[in-house]
């Protein structure tokens, strides 16, 4: 379709039966469809495009034909659409990914869908080409992303809730462990939040839990992943840890006394001054479910908080016989 718009060429009407679509019912047809429409090679470089919303480009129309999307897009956007050239090369075709690009009437999202050119017995020796098609979600996107915020994050810390664990976690757990890395499992509980939810109030216990939620962020790393488990109680997902396990725990260990550190320090809400303290439990592991490692950790931790000193302790295995 895009070969025939760009190019009129004289001989399809000679050549045309009454079956085919005549330029001008391609036109007409193509006219009706929301989509920008691109011509890419191989190196994702464009060839030709048909434009009807230039407020949509990421860049103007005479800066992208000879240009490849690394080129002229963000990094991120730019790899999303190098992959679905490869599953068009593969397939045939891709459809269906999603990209945030920057245009000149704000940042909006783009699905992406790709087909393989056929080649005619002309183009036999030609470089393989492929028709993108990319429309404008963008309203439908931030509906989506939306209401994913409201399933999977607590409103009132902002953090993923539990319900995040079916929700893309696990394949974060699986890639550390397939890479041989310790991975661990943090489980904190506020072993003063009771009484001073009941002596101050809920507006307070509600401004000291977002206090916590924030030191927590402050004690791990960019991609470690916080959880508002519920109540007064949260999970940490700790991946890619050393291999080496005493190295994976003292890295653990580290990031315990930064949070009892962090969390310690005296809160201030309305004049009143109030003291926390957490107890961590802790599941240290190479090849473990998720589900058993937050069992794991939630057991660790009462034998924390049962300690007059221990602040946070590691899971062990039962050993059978012993105590019996």
């Amino acid at each position: 379709m895009l070969q025939r718009l760009m190019v009129k060429d004289r001989r399809m009407a000679r050549t045309r039966t009454s079956v085919q679509p005549s330029y001008e019912e391609l036109a007409s047809t193509l006219s009706a469809m929301p989509d920008l429409m691109f011509e890419l090679d191989e190196e994702g470089r464009h060839w030709d495009a048909r434009i009807l919303r230039p407020e949509l480009l990421v860049a103007p129309a005479e800066q992208l034909i000879g240009h490849t999307v690394t080129e002229v897009m963000p990094e991120h956007a730019a790899k999303v659409v190098m992959l679905a050239l490869q599953e068009a090369k593969v397939n045939g075709y891709s459809h269906g990914s999603h990209i945030h690009l920057p245009t000149p009437v704000g940042e909006r999202w783009f699905e992406v869908s790709i087909a393989r050119k056929v080649a005619t017995s002309s183009d036999n020796h030609a470089e393989m080409r492929f028709i993108v098609l990319s429309r404008d979600i963008n309203e439908r996107k931030l509906e989506y992303l939306e209401a994913e915020k409201l399933a999977y994050h607590d409103q009132l810390t902002e953090l993923p809730n539990r319900h995040i664990l079916q929700h893309g976690l696990v394949e974060q757990l699986h890639a550390g462990q397939q890479l041989g890395c310790y991975c661990a499992i943090l489980f904190l509980d506020l072993d003063d939040f009771k009484k001073a939810n009941d002596l101050h109030g809920h507006h307070v216990g509600d401004q000291l839990l977002k206090t916590v939620a924030q030191r927590l962020c402050a004690s791990v790393r960019q991609g470690d992943v916080v959880i508002r488990w519920g109540g007064d109680e949260f999970v940490i997902l700790i991946t890619h840890l050393s291999p080496k396990y005493s190295k994976a725990k003292s890295h653990v260990v580290g990031i315990c006394q930064q949070i009892i550190n962090k969390v310690d320090k005296p809160y201030l809400f309305e004049s009143d001054k109030l003291n926390c303290r957490v107890s961590i439990g802790v599941s240290l592991f190479d090849n473990l479910d998720i589900e058993t490692g937050i069992r794991q950790a939630d057991s660790a931790m009462y034998q924390a908080k049962q300690s007059d000193s221990l602040r946070y302790a590691f899971y062990h295995k039962p050993v059978k016989g012993v105590g019996t």
